[in-house]
């Protein structure tokens, strides 16, 4: 097995602001021993290797539109009532050999009657891995996801599941703005996950997942209410993990 305590943290804009003292994270996706696998939707057309989308409901979509100014993939959850659009990448992840999982995205002009998730789950065609985040309930069995819902309230929040069982959620504190950039990532090692926003750990949950379970990272767009679609832009995801 890997040395879990090698998987890499994000860096998230740190080289230029503070010269970043952890040289090793920053050669790791150079590295023939890491696999790195990323995609900031360039191009004409969606990459075939992905799983099917997941959605549900009138207008429902994940989109890709070809000359998209910077490249971004587009998650809409449509206008019929808890309507949804997930999109996953593949469950060749584990805990167990450590792993770091890092998304840009971009919310929309409004994010009234709207959730989201963003994170890592162990499957890619659940309609969210969360399924109620104000009283926990789930879905997965297995994730690591940030969540906002406003049937809940406005907060950015961090939820994990280990074996289906519900181990922590966790509010970041984060109010969750209209039209703005979040760097998002989630670091995997053995049963231990580590949530950052913009760099900064917003959550620890040791023993919060169960390393052995296969993940795919997992973004998902989901109204909360029958006639107001809602957009969440992926325009970024990378995986990093141990190649052996």
């Amino acid at each position: 097995m890997p040395d879990v305590s090698l998987t890499p943290r994000p860096t998230d804009g740190l080289v230029e602001r503070l010269g970043y003292p952890r040289q090793a994270d920053l050669w790791k996706p150079m590295s023939m021993d890491y696999d790195v696998f990323e995609d900031k939707f360039w191009g004409d057309a969606i990459l075939g290797l992905y799983p099917s989308a997941k959605t549900n409901g009138t207008s429902a979509a994940v989109t890709f539109t070809e000359h998209n100014a910077g490249g971004y993939l587009d998650l809409v959850s449509g206008t019929a009532d808890d309507g949804y659009a997930g999109q996953g990448m593949g469950l060749q992840f584990k805990g167990d050999r450590g792993m770091l999982a890092e998304f840009i995205v971009r919310t929309p002009a409004a994010v009234t009657t709207m959730k989201f998730e963003v994170g890592l789950s162990d499957a890619d065609d659940d309609a969210g891995a969360v399924n109620v985040k104000a009283t926990p309930n789930a879905t997965a069995a297995d994730y690591g996801v940030f969540v906002f819902d406003r049937d809940d309230d406005t907060v950015l929040a961090f939820h994990s599941a280990k074996a289906g069982t519900i181990t922590a959620s966790e509010d970041t504190g984060i109010t969750v703005a209209v039209d703005t950039t979040y760097r998002l990532a989630v670091r995997v090692t053995d049963d231990n996950l580590v949530a950052y926003v913009n760099g900064v750990v917003v959550a620890e949950h040791g023993n919060g997942i169960e390393g052995g379970s296969a993940l795919t990272p997992w973004v998902f767009c989901q109204a909360r209410a029958g006639s107001a679609s809602r957009t969440l832009q992926l325009h970024k995801w990378r995986v990093t993990a141990p190649a052996y």
